[in-house]
Formats: structure tokens, sequence, C-alpha cells
């Protein structure tokens, strides 16, 4: 079939196969019995041969036809064919000038030919954007699988992106919930162009068109729009990337012109007296930007040939452009100064390289240049420019910018050859290797010791991201393995070592290690890093005070500043582990630069915080959980955490919200050892909440993981202990109907949770740390509650003085359940009484049990009375309340009788009563 074809003939061609025989019109199919057909209808048979052969007729006749053409494939049970597009333009030129009726005819053509028509325009105010957007729309909807994405950006971005994402399967709201004002520049421009490519894949898999109609600014969760290079944009060159990723046909209808994307302006000049000198030379030139090309050049034809040479560069890249000597000095300069990355720079730069004022441009240089405000510029249609900028050009910018542009001190450092430059810059801060992408694999031809330089740079870059089994990482460690310098020898070895360590292999990382002989050779940056890897080692081994003297060796040096956040917070790690809890806090809160490390400091410090029964523990723990999310942390790490969290909400006594945070850790959790800690949180959630048989299902499987695995044996050795612990405390809900939570009180018989205790007791080591004292002081306050009070007491007595202000006011909480139950009331009573004020809502509830216990048995049931009625008006979470009033109803059913009538028994009425404030 002849390719210039209409529309209209192919359809019939497509059509005739399927109409057989005669009628009283003839040959079915045949051009006079289309023309009878179209008589019948109304219609003039003459118009028929010139709409499929010319497409010429008028929109009512093309409209009957395509009526005709329709129905005949519905009669033949086929599916008609999109409309054309010339249809569409009866409506559409009622509204639309006609520069917007070509775009608009040209779009639905290009749609309708099977083509995918990508095209942007740019006006502003009152240019009729969305006028076009309007007639397209409607015109699309007409197209089988065909109806438009909408995209109105403007403002607060967010708004209009999750409905669409929401549309399109994509996690809007998990990818935005990532930025953070806190986080470096760059990872904001990150994470904004990871949304956006994210966004663009979706549409890509969904096939359909998007219309887009963007203004000038915009921000996206209250934050400036970000490049890949940190950098600030408007809200054209930030979706720039966005639409060049595009495999569907689009219109973007946008207020400032993108930086590199050709454009068409809705406003174009006009001068009739050069159209015929432009047209002869650019016949497929649309009359807009001819219209441009004349305003540009005036009466003067010598500088309008060379604007038509600039339009042809668009459209063919062999044009000679560069062989006229006029453009080249200015092209290779807009090469040199304006990357991708960050395209617009000052214009005294330009002037400088090209010795000359820009007010002196010609025309057609000026055409090549955009003004963007505040003294930039940058290049008007990138396509026309060189791949590659003179050196000197490089060299010339790098003395320009200051060094506190560092995008430009090292791209143009690196594009000058100015290697020493560019790795001191590196070597300053290795995470400046973000910036640079591909650098390692262009390296590979420079001299061995510039390598090795950059080598260095790179593992320290990607350790702190905590990829060390990065390709890039293992190469680059096996280049300084053969270094001939001793020093970077052995700084590849600490590298390697921290790997080890990082996945938990210590006893390979210590084997890794240099001997602390050849530390003084390395300088302090590389002497720390060693002495924080043999902290971690130490700290395997559970030599917790060696682990803290190298953290302190660590923290005496001056090191980069890249690694002062790390020093900090292994400062804080080991200082929490030894029960240094002020020395911890001030430590963690020091960490504030690095967003994953921040993140880390800040979970620790809440989770110290929560073993302190600190009411900060919760924002502290909610902080860092949003940080280490935000930047990117691994997913079992994210998993960890947030089943932490959970406990903590637990602690609190706030279910629902910490049901949701286990469910989602679970869902998080890849690592089989992640899992099962994970399942050893949601096990004692659990029987807190008083399911039992959930609860033994989750922690049986905890325990049998923890039990047999050979990952990290320190740590699976304390998993498996506390697993036990859990476990026990689910058989005391499955045999005594007592759920896990505060308020507990003894007397009770639960043979299978005491026999759990006892071996439990004995299986944990004589360790002087933090989470096995407490361990051993929650095994034996939950034993306590199974065993005769004074043999309770005397279990319970070691534990009075602990430092720990949560775990002492635990110990002599447990200790005065204990008094009660052997009628020492007053002494149970003045126990509780001279605690410390107390913020642990579980706290005060077993708490409140005693004085409330104590006083009835002294005789004193008003102000018994009145204490329950305090703890029902108090903060204390629901749950703790509902058990408070059993545990009380149990000991006292005459209490019941200052309640109105129910059928309820004393110890439910009782707790139903403090359960509902109101």
């Amino acid at each position: 079939m002849d390719k210039a074809a209409t529309p209209w003939l192919r359809y019939l061609e497509e059509l005739r196969p399927h109409l057989q025989g005669r009628d009283h019109r003839g040959r079915k199919g045949s051009l006079r019995w289309l023309e009878a057909l179209m008589a019948e209808r109304g219609g003039r048979a003459g118009t028929v041969r010139n709409i499929l052969y010319k497409d010429l007729g008028s929109p009512e006749e093309k409209e009957r036809l395509y009526r005709i053409l329709a129905d005949l494939y519905r009669e033949a049970g086929l599916k008609p064919p999109p409309p054309p597009a010339e249809l569409f333009l009866k409506s559409a030129r009622k509204v639309l000038g006609r520069d917007k009726r070509r775009i608009f005819r040209h779009f639905l053509r290009e749609l309708e030919a099977g083509r995918r028509p990508q095209v942007v325009v740019v006006g502003g105010a009152a240019t009729g954007k969305g006028v076009l957007l309007s007639a397209l729309r409607q015109a699309l909807a007409a197209f089988p699988g065909k109806t438009p994405f909408i995209l109105n950006l403007g403002g607060e971005l967010a708004q209009a992106f999750i409905p669409l994402a929401e549309a399109l399967g994509v996690e809007a709201e998990t990818l935005l919930s990532q930025l953070s004002p806190t986080q470096p520049y760059i990872l904001q421009g990150a994470l904004q162009q990871e949304f956006l490519a994210a966004l663009a894949q979706a549409l890509n898999r969904a096939g359909r068109p998007l219309l887009l109609r963007a203004e000038a600014q915009g921000t996206l969760e209250g934050l400036p729009l970000r490049g890949p290079d940190g950098g600030q944009r408007g809200l054209s060159a930030w979706l720039e990337p966005f639409l060049r990723s595009l495999e569907i046909p689009y219109l973007a209808a946008l207020t400032e012109p993108p930086p590199t994307l050709p454009y068409q302006p809705l406003s174009p000049p006009s001068r009739e007296e050069a159209r015929r000198f432009v047209r002869e030379r650019l016949p497929h030139l649309p009359p807009e930007r001819l219209e441009a090309l004349v305003n540009q050049a005036g009466r003067n034809f010598g500088e309008l040939s060379r604007l038509v040479l600039l339009e042809a560069a668009k459209h063919d890249p062999e044009t000679p452009l560069q062989d006229d000597p006029a453009l080249r000095p200015l092209l290779e300069a807009l090469a040199a100064f304006s990357p991708e990355a960050d395209p617009a720079f000052p214009a005294a730069l330009l002037e400088r390289a090209l010795n000359r004022p820009l007010e002196r441009l010609s025309q057609a240089e000026k055409a090549l240049l955009e003004w963007v405000g505040d003294g930039l510029v940058r290049p008007s249609l990138r396509s026309l420019l060189p791949q590659e900028a003179p050196r000197e050009l490089h060299r010339l910018a790098l003395e320009f910018f200051p060094r506190e542009n560092l995008f430009r001190r090292l791209y143009h450092a690196r594009k000058a050859g100015e290697r020493r430059i560019l790795l001191d810059l590196l070597t300053e801060d290795p995470a400046r290797l973000a910036l640079l992408p591909g650098l390692w694999q262009e390296a590979r031809s420079w001299p061995k010791e510039d390598r090795e330089a950059l080598a260095a740079a790179l593992v320290r870059y990607r350790a702190v991201l905590g990829q060390y089994a990065h390709p890039e990482v293992e190469e680059a460690l096996a280049l300084l393995a053969q270094a001939e310098d001793p020093r970077l020898r052995a700084s590849a070895r600490i590298k390697a070592a921290e790997a080890k360590a990082d996945a938990g292999l210590y006893k390979e990382a210590e084997a890794l290690l240099p001997p602390e002989e050849e530390f003084p050779l390395l300088d302090e940056t590389a002497r720390a890093e060693g002495l924080l890897v043999r902290a971690a080692v130490e700290r395997w081994k559970g030599d917790y005070e060696k682990a803290a003297r190298y953290a302190e060796r660590a923290a005496e040096l001056s090191v980069a500043p890249f690694l002062k956040d790390r020093v900090q917070l292994w400062r804080g790690l080991v200082a929490k582990d030894l029960g240094r809890y002020e020395e911890a806090l001030t430590a963690l809160a020091q960490v504030g630069h690095d967003p994953l490390l921040l993140g880390r400091a800040r979970y620790q410090m809440g989770d110290l915080l929560m073993r302190l029964g600190s009411p900060e523990a919760k924002p502290r723990m909610e902080e860092g959980l949003k940080a280490l999310e935000e930047a990117g942390a691994p997913q079992d790490e994210v998993a960890r955490v947030r089943a932490r969290y959970a406990t903590l909400l637990r602690r609190l006594g706030l279910y629902p919200e910490a049901e949701a945070a286990i469910r989602r850790a679970l869902e998080e959790a890849l690592d089989p050892f992640t899992r099962a800690r994970v399942e050893s949180e949601a096990g004692i959630l659990q029987a807190a909440q008083g399911r039992p048989l959930e609860a033994l299902a989750l922690l049986s499987r905890a325990e049998a993981y923890f039990r047999t695995t050979g990952e990290r044996p320190k740590e699976a050795r304390y998993r498996h202990l506390r697993t036990l612990f859990r476990l026990a405390a689910a058989y005391l809900l499955l045999e005594t109907g007592t759920p896990y939570r505060p308020p507990l009180l003894g007397g009770l018989k639960a043979p299978e949770a005491e026999r759990l205790l006892w071996d439990l007791l004995a299986k944990i080591p004589e360790e002087a740390t933090d989470r096995y004292t407490a361990l051993r002081l929650d095994a034996e306050s939950l034993l306590a509650l199974l065993l005769p009070p004074k043999e309770a007491r005397e279990r319970l007595r070691p534990f009075l003085g602990l430092a720990n202000p949560y775990l002492r006011a635990q110990a002599r909480l447990g200790y005065a359940e204990a008094l009660l139950r052997e009628g020492a009331y007053g002494e149970a009573l003045a126990q509780a009484v001279a605690l410390p004020p107390l913020s642990d809502p579980g706290l005060k509830a077993q708490a409140k049990a005693t004085e409330v216990l104590a006083l009835l048995a002294l005789g004193e049931e008003e102000a018994a009375w009145q204490k329950l009625v305090e703890a029902k008006q108090s903060g204390l979470p629901e749950p703790f309340r509902l058990q408070l009033g059993r545990a009380v109803g149990r000991a006292h059913p005459g209490l019941a009788a200052r309640l109105p009538p129910t059928p309820l028994a004393p110890p439910e009425a009782l707790g139903l009563h403090l359960a509902n404030p109101d």
C-alpha cells in the first residue's frame, strides 16, 4: 500500500476483505458502493473519492463517512479504528489559535499513525495551555485504550502526584516519606529523581498518553525541587529527566522552557519580509519557529543565514555548526561550563572565556544562550553543543569557581585532568564520589599511584553506605592489597576487616586486622577506623571495657569529618553496654551529619531511654526509625528497629500501634535471623494481649531458629535466652489466664512456666551487661509470682540496688508484691511510696496496685478506693487499668459493692469500670 495513503483509505482497505458479495448498491466495498451508501445517509456521494484519496472534504462529510465505516466495522465483527484527527478539529478550531491547532493536529495524526508523539510547549499566563490540553483530553478519550493520564503541577506537587501514583500502583507515600529537610541536598535530589523514575516506569507500563501542565515553581513534601547534584531547580528543569525517560505519547505544557528538551512556544512573533528566505532553506520548519528566526534577525540577512544554520543543526546533527568560526568559541565554552547536572553558570565566566561582554554577541550567538536570572546563563539547546570541550576552558572554570562550590570544583577538575586537585577533594570527604558517577571505571587508565589514592577514597565512601560487597569495593581492595605503599596495604586490611565485622564475621575481621605495631604508619583517620573495628571485635567477645578503651582512643584522634559520626556512635554503643547511661546518651547525641548514622544513633538513644523508663524514648526512637528509612538503610535493619519500636509501644500499653508496627516489621524482615528476632518480639506482644496460642506459635519458631543457627553465635545465644523467657510468659498466660502486662500479682500456679524459668536462670551467663542483668531480673520477677513470698523476696533482694533506675524500680515493686503476700502490708506500702517519681506507665500500674492492696489490707478502704479513682482518671493505658481492676477485684471482691449493679463477677466489673474513664 502507498505509504502516503490517507487514514481513510487505510481504513477501507482493512475493511474490504470482510465485505463479501453484492447488494442493490453494487459490489460491497467498491467505491461506487460506498458512494451510494453515503448518499443514502444524507451525504454527497462525490466527496467520498476526495476524502479517501486526498483527505479533502468538509468536517461534516468526513464525520458522516467515519460513522459509515465504523458501522461497517462493527457489522463485520471488527473493532472500529479511532477517528482521524481531522474530525476533532471542528470543535477545536473554535477555541484554539493557529499555533495550537497545528500542535493539536500533529499530535493526533502521529497517534493514529501508530507513532508516539512527545511534544513540549512553553507559554506564560494566558497563552492557552489549558485550552490546548482540554481539547486534547476530549479528543484522546475517543481513541480506544488512549484515555490520557492528567497531571497538573504547581505549588505542592504531592497533591497531584499521589492520586496518579495510586492509579498506577506506585507506592508514592512510601517513596515520598523518605524525604526530610535534615537530609543533604544531594540525597533529597536523588530521592526526588528516584520517585520520578518510578512514576515514569509505571506510566511506560500502562502505555496510555500523558497530558501534563506545569507552573514555574513547585515543592515536594514541602521541600524545594532539586536535581541529582542537589542544586535547586525550577519545575521545568526538574521534570526534564522524567520527560526524557517516558516511552509513551505525551504533551507537556510548561510555563518555563526546559534546559535541553526541544519545545514549541505558544506565542511566536512574525515578519513577512523574510519568510520566503527561511522557508526556501528550511521548507519543513514549523511556522511559529520561522517567525521567531525572522524577528531575531530583523533585516540583517547575514545574521538570518546563521540563525538558519542553527535551526538546521537542531534537526540534523550532521549540520557543520562548529565549522562556523563565529559560533565555535561560544559552543565550546557552553559545552565546558554547562554540565547537564548544573546547566546554569555565571555570565561573567563566559565573558572571561570569550574575552568580550555578552552585549556584543550577535543575534545568532544570543540564540544559543538563555538567561535564567541572577546573572546566570545556560545553553538554549544542549543538542547543539560539542561532546567535549578543550581542557583549558575547564581549567579556567576551576580557577573561577570558589572552593565552596564543590560540584563545580569536582566536575571541572575531572574534565581538566587535574587529578591531584580531584584526589585531594575526594580524600577530604569520600562522600563526594556520589557527584562523580563512572569515575572508577574512567580511572582504569590513570597512573597506579593516582588509582590507588582513588581506591582508598572509594572504599571509604562505599563503607559509609554499608556497601562492602559492591563490585567496585572488591576491586579497589584487591588493588590496595597489592600496593607498594605499606600504609595503603594496612588501610586495605582495615577496610576488609570492617566489611567482615559489618557482616557479623568477627573472627575473620580480627584475623584480617593489621597488627597494632603498624598503626603508627597510618594517618589518624585510618588509625581510628582500625580501632573501631577492634572495638567491634572486643564487644563481640564480651570484653566491653576493652571495647570502650578502643572507642575512646579513636575519639582522641583527629579524624576526617566523615568518620566523626561513626566514632561517636561507637562510643555511645559501648558505654550503653557498660551501663554508663549519661556517657552513652552524650556520645550518641553528638551524631548528627550522616543520615544513616544519625538514624542509628537516635534509635540507640531511644532504646537506652526505654531501658531507663524515660518518656523521651518514644520520640527518639521514632526519629531514628524515620531517619533510617529516609537514608535508605538496609531493609532488615529497618525491620529490627521497627520491631524494637513495637516493644516500646507494648511497654507503653499502646497495643494497636504495636501490633501495626510488628506486622510491618514481619513483612520487611528478609534475613532469617532478623525474622526470628521479630517473631520473638511479636510473641511477647501476643502474650501481653491475652492470646496464648498465637504467642506460643510465634515464640516456638523463634526459639527453634536461635537454638540451631550458626549465625552470629553471641547474639543468637542472647536472643535464644530472651525467647525462652517469653515462652515462660506465654505459658503463664495459658496456665493462669493472666496476660503478661502490669500489674502482675503473685500466688499463681503455672508448672510449665516455672520449669522454663528455672531452666532459663541456670543458662543465663554471669555477664555484667545491661541486657543480661535485665533478662535475669525479668526471669526472677516472673518466677517470684510463682514462689512462696519469702523465697520470692530473697531472690529479688540482690537487685534492689541496681544502678539502672528502671530496673531498680522494677525490682523494688516485685519485692513489695512479695511483702504483700507475706502480710507485711506497711512495709510493702512504704516500698511503693518511697520510689522516686515514675514516668513509665507499667511501673506506675504496678505501684498503684501495691498501694491499693496494702491500704485495703490495712483497713483503709476509702483511701484505697480514692487511689483507684485516681488510676481511672490518670493517663495509664486502658489495658493496664483493666488489669489493675481485675487484680484488685480478685483480691478484694467486696469493692464491687461500690459499683452499679451488674451480672459481671467482681474482677471483670472492677476492671471494666477502671478501663472506661467515662
